[in-house]
């Protein structure tokens, strides 16, 4: 594979790897409970906004746009990205779920992080499974 497809994979793993460990350490610093929870929004909602979403931006637009180019073999020819997607599907929700939490411990209006450490691991789990769908492609 060369030219543009291998640019846009390339991007797009970039961009997960990126995204998909920012925002892990996101959830994780949201969790530490020896740090002032106003301070930890504060540091966590600066990795949301300048290391989760840039990666988040990357590997979606990369992804789609292959997707775009090539629906037939995504879709008809190989079945794996209908598995794929939903696990991205939810590590999307879950990242603006995580993000929205570090926003509001920022502002000060919470001082729980809730389930967001929880959801931080939930993400890499998820992330793992979407990256075997993408190698092992089992369908």
């Amino acid at each position: 594979m060369t030219g543009l497809p291998s640019i846009l994979i390339s991007a797009h793993v970039i961009g997960d790897l990126l995204w998909i460990g920012s925002i892990c350490a996101t959830a994780l610093i949201l969790g530490d409970s020896s740090a002032d929870p106003k301070e930890r929004g504060r540091v966590a909602y600066l990795v949301y906004q300048r290391l989760a979403n840039p990666g988040f931006i990357l590997a979606f637009v990369a992804g789609l746009t292959q997707l775009v180019m090539n629906t037939q073999h995504y879709f008809v020819a190989t079945k794996f990205m209908h598995g794929k997607l939903l696990f991205a599907f939810i590590v999307i929700g879950l990242h603006h779920v995580i993000g929205a939490r570090a926003k509001k411990m920022a502002q000060g209006k919470l001082s729980d992080p809730g389930p967001a450490p929880m959801m931080g691991w939930g993400v890499l789990v998820l992330a793992a499974l979407t990256a075997v769908f993408a190698v092992l492609k089992p369908f």
